[in-house]
C-alpha cells in the first residue's frame, strides 16, 4: 500500500494546476500517488497532464460532474494509508503532506487534519479552521460582527477568531483545499455527499467524521498556499454561487434543522434565498460594467478617429 494519495480535482485551470504539480514533484517523497479527475476542461487540461506530468493518474469525464463526484472518483481509485484531498491552486511547501502523516501517526483518534493555509501574499486564510455554522455564526460571519468581536467564542466561532492561528486545535472542519484523513475514516464515513455539487462538502464530511468518534485538527505545523479565487469552480461564477448556496442548506437540513423551532428555519430559507438573489445580482452587475470597461477604451478610439 502507498503511503499517501494526492486527489486533485480540474477544471479548465491548467496554468495554476501546473504550478501545484510542480510543487507536489517537487516536494514530496516516491511513495505517493497523484490522482487528477478532470470535469471536462475546455483548455487542453487533461494532455498537458499526461505529456507534462506522465505519473499523474488521469481520469476524464465528459462533463463537469461536480468537485464532490469527481473527488469520489479519484478516492476509490486511490489505494494510500492516507488520503489527500488537494485543491489544483494551491502550492505545497517542502515537508507539509509529511508534517501532516506525522501528526495522524502521533494521535490514533486523529482522522482528519488540515494545514495553516496561507494566501499568496502570505496572509492567514481563516477559513482553513472552522467552527460549527449555526445560524448564529453564520450570521455574525455575514454581517462582519466576528470582525467586532474577536474574541468572543459565540460571535466569532465560525471562523474561530478567538483563537491564535498558530495553535493545533481540534476544530468542527478544517478547508477542503488541503485535508487529509486516514483511509479508515473513509471506509467508516462513508464518500462525500455528493447532493452537495461543489461546496460544504468538507464541512458536512469532517461533521460526519465527528459524529463517527474521529477526532479533526488544524496544525500549523504543516503549511500551504492557497491561491483563493483561481481554481475551476470561478471558471462558472454562477455555479459557483448556487453550489454555495445550496449546500449551505442541504448542510443545515442534515445537521442542524432538528435543534431549532421550525420559525427560525423558516427565517434561514428566507435568508438563504436573498442572498442568492444579492449574489447572482452582484455577480451580473460586475460582469456587465467589466464588458462595458473592456469595451469603452475601443469606443472611445473609435470616436476620436472619426473626429479626426
Amino acid at each position: 500500500m502507498r503511503k499517501l494519495s494526492i486527489c486533485i480535482v480540474s477544471l479548465d485551470c491548467w496554468n495554476v494546476l501546473a504550478q501545484c504539480l510542480e510543487t507536489v514533484a517537487s516536494s514530496e517523497g516516491s511513495n505517493l500517488e497523484v490522482i487528477l479527475v478532470d470535469n471536462g476542461s475546455s483548455d487542453g487540461t487533461v494532455d498537458l497532464v499526461r505529456q507534462r506530468f506522465p505519473w499523474v493518474r488521469v481520469f476524464a469525464n465528459r462533463t463537469n460532474l461536480g468537485f464532490t463526484r469527481a473527488t469520489n472518483q479519484a478516492i476509490i481509485a486511490s489505494s494510500g494509508e492516507y488520503i489527500v484531498w488537494l485543491n489544483p491552486d494551491t502550492l505545497v511547501q517542502q515537508g507539509s503532506l509529511p508534517e501532516l502523516c506525522r501528526f495522524l501517526e502521533e494521535r490514533p483518534r486523529a482522522g482528519i487534519v488540515g494545514p495553516r493555509v496561507l494566501n499568496a501574499d502570505g496572509t492567514f486564510q481563516p477559513q482553513c479552521r472552522r467552527g460549527m455554522p449555526t445560524p448564529l455564526a453564520i450570521a455574525s460571519y455575514l454581517l462582519r460582527m466576528d470582525r467586532i468581536w474577536r474574541s468572543d467564542p459565540r460571535i466569532g466561532q465560525y471562523l474561530m477568531t478567538h483563537m491564535p492561528d498558530d495553535q493545533a486545535v481540534q476544530v468542527v472542519s478544517v478547508s477542503g483545499c488541503c485535508l487529509m484523513a486516514r483511509r479508515q475514516v473513509w471506509e467508516d464515513v462513508g464518500p462525500l455527499d455528493d447532493h452537495m455539487f461543489g461546496f460544504g462538502e468538507d464541512i458536512d464530511w469532517c461533521v460526519r467524521s465527528r459524529k463517527a468518534g474521529w477526532e479533526v485538527w488544524y496544525y500549523p505545523g504543516s503549511v500551504i498556499v492557497h491561491l483563493k479565487g483561481k481554481g475551476g469552480a470561478h471558471t462558472k461564477p454562477y455555479h459557483k454561487i448556487w453550489g454555495m448556496h445550496q449546500a449551505m442548506w442541504v448542510f443545515y437540513k442534515k445537521h442542524l434543522m432538528h435543534e431549532y423551532p421550525w420559525l427560525l428555519t423558516a427565517l434561514v430559507f428566507v435568508a438563504g434565498l436573498s442572498s442568492l438573489a444579492v449574489s447572482v445580482t452582484g455577480s451580473s452587475v460586475r460582469r456587465m460594467l467589466g464588458v462595458v470597461c473592456l469595451h469603452a477604451p475601443v469606443r472611445f478610439r473609435a470616436r476620436r478617429r472619426r473626429r479626426e
